[in-house]
């Protein structure tokens, strides 16, 4: 389409209008913890200040101070007073589920965008430490014609706490708990020309021992190490202007083990390698790991973020935009989490081959609400341009890497002989033009009915190009067997091995350069979304809602030696209905419902843990990653229920209640069976019947808190509150369990919080908490590990990896607050 025909289909385009950039981000206080009192819930859903019972969509609202209350300090914690909404913040195990729709790094756009500042960036580098927040509102439903970034299950926005231009003030938070876990962080208001300019600084310092999953062949422990500055700057020099700009800088050390869970391996007595030879046998309550040597990551990554905004003319002419840059150093994966090589950890290592752009822009022109006009408005522009080349290098361990092959058992030999190990190096670079033009408008047919639509036209071009080359290596082969059991191709012909003598041959294969894959795919397509809702009264109101969404995917990265046709899925579309009803009594009770259905063509659905034969040399049996992704056609189906009450004087009680399920409309999807893997055949599928169930979190989740205070005396108080977090069986982990490509089930359970402690009238407050108070063990994902780092010794590893539920965690809580908080 041309310029001249998307600008003229745009002046024609329909939707919501959003009011100044200074109602887009109400802080705390504004919009205060929320309650069954929907006069205090203030929310940005669609660009402006509304109450939450106003807004025609299904929301949750969580205010800075309730995660202060509640001990959260990293934004997985989100994931437990928001269900259906899960967040996994680890390296390249990142991953984003909302309505059922699951997004990890390496599938291409975000499912689910996070947003701040009204920015969008990339998840895997900003979900992570939570602190100075105003507030987080977890929209359901499609985006896209209202921000910049489509997506159709929904976002996440945070905004962090703005400047106070008239007061001076600050606060200090510190939390101790079990393993080590430290968290301490604070924040300090100026204003440096009162109601024109001032400044906030905030920072977070955060130590633990990360998963608490700790190797029985490793002394060295588990460890995150997290240090955050922030900074940001309120301008507001008059009424019809205003400009702020937040810098953050975080550092980030990670280390951590994968859990195993099995007996260990048997051996194999044929050739000499004795029973548990990688280790004993193993549950889920040891929360263990039999890795030599932990994953290890280290994190650099700055955010930008400016927004300014100018009231003119009945207008607000606003302009947000945002830069991240990754610094990271590289990240050793461990090869080996099964222990098949005792006494050594083969790492594979991925870098950033040069510094990432990510940039934003968004222009948009809103109208201000006028009683004369019977509609509002507006029209905008986004657009984000991103690029990362990213090196991944791969030790492959041929025969005879450690020790003559057939005749030396495992931990025999623990250093490699580096002549026959393969180096595979991978470069991907990785990037994005991504272009929306969208309008919106919102019609009002008196006090009690609205309509409301919005049109974008977005562009997508997605470059990647995949360089592969692998290093000069040797293979030995025995001569005492014969060549269809592992024996020399070619006896007599082939020289001997110079480094185990005549018994056995030897194979050179030389460095290559595979021919360079390149992408440049180019995507267009048309959103909508339209609403209508009515109030019956002022506290009883219905919506129904509608709206599509589009989604590029990336080459399956990291998952070489696949044929390329095998590597690129379709872009993903989907069509969202929706039905919703608000209510609330008094200001003592609300009642929040709604229903909804996706239509899914082509949806990007994640396969982990799929074997398949890899074209590259002497590489063989490999596993998918977590960024091997296939299209299949989908349907979600689900409801919302939320459930507040204020019944007596100091009394909060809330329920949220989600069920979304994924269901196949069936094809074909990458599975692990017995069909054998041949070049020809170089990855299995089987069929997804229709009604196949795809969700990789539980269908089913509910939360219920509450919080009850006791006034002690005029200045002390006491008080108690509770969460807990309810998740439903899942048929499906995510992934296939077995070599018949069958699922397992996940089982149910609930977590649950404790808090207790004192307060004083002049902002300082003292508790104690208990996360997960009755130590719930559970698993909650499992990968079928088979042996692909050393076939040769043959014996199965005993072992799978596995996840399971966060253990308790006892601590205190200290926080102390002046002025302008």
């Amino acid at each position: 389409m041309s310029a001249l025909a998307l600008t003229t289909a745009l002046s024609a385009a329909v939707a919501v209008a959003a009011p100044a950039f200074a109602a887009e981000a109400p802080d705390a206080a504004a919009a205060g913890a929320p309650d069954a009192g929907d006069a205090a819930i203030v929310v940005t859903a669609r660009r402006s200040s509304e109450r939450l019972q106003d807004v025609p969509a299904s929301i949750q609202a969580v205010a800075g101070e309730q995660l202060q209350k509640l001990a959260i300090t990293n934004v997985e914690e989100i994931s437990k007073i928001a269900p259906g909404l899960s967040l996994v913040s680890s390296g390249t195990s990142t991953a984003i589920v909302l309505r059922g729709v699951t997004w990890q790094p390496g599938s291409g756009t975000p499912a689910t965008p996070i947003y701040i500042n009204q920015v969008p960036f990339d998840p895997q580098q900003t979900l992570k430490s939570l602190f100075d927040v105003g507030q987080i509102e977890v929209l359901r439903g499609p985006q896209g014609t209202t921000r910049g970034a489509p997506s159709i299950s929904g976002a996440v926005t945070i905004a962090y706490r703005k400047p106070d231009l008239t007061q001076f003030g600050g606060y200090v938070q510190a939390l101790y708990g079990e393993a080590n876990h430290l968290n301490v962080q604070g924040a300090i208001n100026a204003p440096i020309i009162k109601d024109v300019l001032a400044i906030r600084i905030a920072g977070n310092l955060e130590n633990s021992e990360n998963t608490r999953i700790y190797s029985v062949n490793s002394t060295v422990k588990p460890k995150t190490e997290d240090r955050t500055i922030r900074a940001t700057v309120l301008f507001k020099p008059t009424n019809t202007v205003t400009i702020q700009a937040m810098y953050q800088r975080r550092k980030t050390l990670l280390r951590w083990y994968d859990q195993v869970e099995g007996t260990g391996s048997p051996g194999f007595a044929a050739l000499g390698i004795p029973a548990n030879f990688n280790g004993p046998a193993l549950s889920l309550k040891d929360r263990a790991s039999v890795q030599d040597g932990a994953y290890v990551n280290r994190e650099h990554t700055d955010l930008l973020t400016v927004n300014a905004a100018w009231q003119v003319l009945g207008h607000t002419l606003s302009y947000n935009f945002g830069r991240q840059w990754d610094r990271a150093a590289p990240t050793l994966i461990s090869a080996d989490p099964t222990n098949i090589l005792p006494g050594f950890e083969p790492y594979n290592s991925t870098s950033i081959a040069a510094l990432p752009k990510w940039r934003t822009h968004e222009l948009r022109l809103s109208s201000e609400r006028n009683a004369n006009r019977p509609f509002d408005y507006d029209i905008g522009w986004f657009s984000k341009h991103s690029d990362g080349p990213l090196g991944f290098t791969s030790p492959i361990f041929l025969p005879g890497a450690f020790g003559a092959p057939f005749q030396s058992v495992p931990g025999q030999v623990t250093t490699p002989n580096p002549r026959y190990v393969l180096t595979a190096n991978t470069k991907i670079g990785i990037g994005q033009a991504f272009d929306s033009f969208y309008g919106n408008v919102r019609v009002h047919l008196g006090e009690k009915t609205e309509l409301s639509g919005g049109v974008a036209f977005v562009k997508d071009r997605v470059p990647v190009q995949l360089d592969v080359s692998t290093s000069a290596a040797s293979i030995a082969y025995a001569n005492f067997l014969p060549a269809a059991f592992g024996g020399c191709p070619a006896p007599g012909f082939l020289p001997a091995s110079p480094v185990y003598g005549p018994a056995y041959c030897e194979v050179s294969l030389p460095a290559g350069t595979f021919p360079s894959e390149v992408h440049n795919d180019k995507y267009t397509d048309t959103l909508y979304n339209f609403s209508i809702s009515h109030k019956f009264t002022n506290d009883v109101m219905v919506y129904a809602t509608t709206g599509t969404s589009f989604r590029t995917g990336l080459p399956a990265i990291n998952n070489t030696g696949l044929p390329s046709d095998l590597l690129v899925p379709k872009p993903e579309t989907a069509t969202s209905y929706e039905i919703g009803v608000k209510t609330s009594f008094a200001r003592k009770f609300r009642i929040n419902a709604a229903v909804f259905q996706l239509n899914y063509k082509n949806q990007l659905t994640t396969f982990e843990g799929v074997n398949y034969l890899s074209n590259l040399p002497g590489q063989g049996l490999k596993t998918t990653s977590i960024a091997f992704y296939r299209n299949i056609d989908a349907r979600v189906r689900g409801f919302e229920l939320e459930l507040g009450a204020n019944p007596i004087e100091n009394l909060s009680l809330n329920a949220n209640i989600t069920y979304s399920q994924t269901k196949s409309k069936g094809g074909l999807v990458p599975c692990n069976s017995a069909t054998p893997l041949t070049p020809a055949n170089p990855i299995n599928f089987c069929p997804s019947v229709a009604g196949q169930v795809l969700n990789t979190t539980a269908p089913f989740q509910a939360v219920v808190n509450g919080s009850y205070s006791v006034p002690l005396s005029e200045s002390l108080s006491g008080y108690f509150r509770f969460n807990v977090n309810v998740q439903g069986s899942n048929p499906n982990y995510g992934n296939f369990r077995t070599v018949g490509g069958t699922f397992k089930t996940a089982q149910s359970y609930a977590l649950t919080d404790l808090f207790a402690g004192l307060s004083g009238s002049k902002g300082w407050e003292l508790g104690v908490y208990a996360k997960n108070v009755f130590n719930t063990q559970v698993e909650l994902g499992r990968v079928l590990t088979p042996n692909t780092i050393f076939p040769l010794f043959a014996a199965p590893s005993g072992y799978d990896v596995v996840r399971t539920t966060t253990p308790r965690e006892i601590g205190v809580t200290l926080r102390f607050a002046f002025g302008s908080r």
